[in-house]
Order: structure tokens, then C-alpha cells, then sequence
């Protein structure tokens, strides 16, 4: 079984070709890196596979069925999340702290809750570094 499949995944804004015939297979358990020249279409890949925007055309399947995102919180929905780089982070708060951010583990005390900071660093460390693996989700780790 495949975690994650592209098939002949391409994206157009109006004339401008952004990706074209992209096809990639990610099965569980694998990392993969993405790498390329400025303006190869790296981000708008990630976009795409993030339901950040659909493709122009082709297919994505996870996990053998196909899937259609159109928002973040679609893809997110069956364990997908995109770290952003650095520039996008909150400088001011440890790795951890940024995994989670929006989604901070909890432990409450009595009528208290409290964010749980041990948990949320024993989840980044284990298994992987994606926000999907360290909130517990079923992941790809991607580039």
C-alpha cells in the first residue's frame, strides 16, 4: 500500500505553467526530500499536497483512495501538516512549541487546563519531527 500518490499532477495560474507531470510515491515509513532551483515548483507541490489549492489536473490518493483537497484542514483531516520554514515560525518559542502551535497539547488539574509542555516535547522527539507525527496523526514526512 502507498501512504501518498501523485499521478501526472500538474498546476496552471491562467498561463503560467507552475508544475507539470509530477508523478511521486511516498510509501509509510519513508522520508523524502524535495529540492530544487527557484521556481521549480516546490512550494506550489507542497500547496497542493497541504490543500492549500486542487491541482490543475491529475490525481493525489492516500492511502489508495483518491482525495481531493480544497482547504488545509481537509488534508490535515487525514494526517497531513506542512512545517513551514523558518521564517514562518514564532522565533520566540522552542520546536516543540511550534509544532504544536494551534493545537497545544492540554492536561488538565481539577477545574484548571494547562498547556502540557513535557507532552508536547516527548511527542516532537518521538518518531519523526513532522506537526502530524508529534500530535499523534499518521504521517509522510516530506522536505
Amino acid at each position: 500500500m502507498s501512504l501518498l500518490v501523485l499521478q501526472d499532477v500538474g498546476k496552471e495560474f491562467g498561463a503560467i505553467r507552475a508544475l507539470s507531470h509530477v508523478n511521486l510515491t511516498i510509501k509509510p515509513g519513508e522520508v523524502v526530500g524535495l529540492m530544487g532551483d527557484n521556481g521549480a515548483g516546490k512550494s506550489t507541490l507542497v500547496k497542493i499536497i497541504a490543500g492549500n489549492f486542487p491541482p490543475s489536473h491529475g490525481r493525489v490518493l492516500f492511502e489508495d483512495r483518491e482525495v481531493h483537497f480544497t482547504r488545509p484542514i481537509d488534508a490535515r483531516s487525514v494526517g497531513i501538516e506542512v512545517v513551514y520554514q523558518d521564517l514562518a515560525l514564532a522565533d520566540n518559542l522552542t520546536a516543540a512549541a511550534n509544532v504544536f502551535l494551534g493545537r497545544e497539547l492540554r492536561r488538565k488539574v481539577g477545574p484548571f487546563s494547562f498547556l502540557d509542555h513535557a507532552g508536547m516535547n516527548r511527542r516532537t522527539r518521538r518518531g519523526g519531527h513532522s506537526a502530524a507525527s508529534a500530535a499523534g496523526w499518521p504521517t509522510w514526512d516530506g522536505g
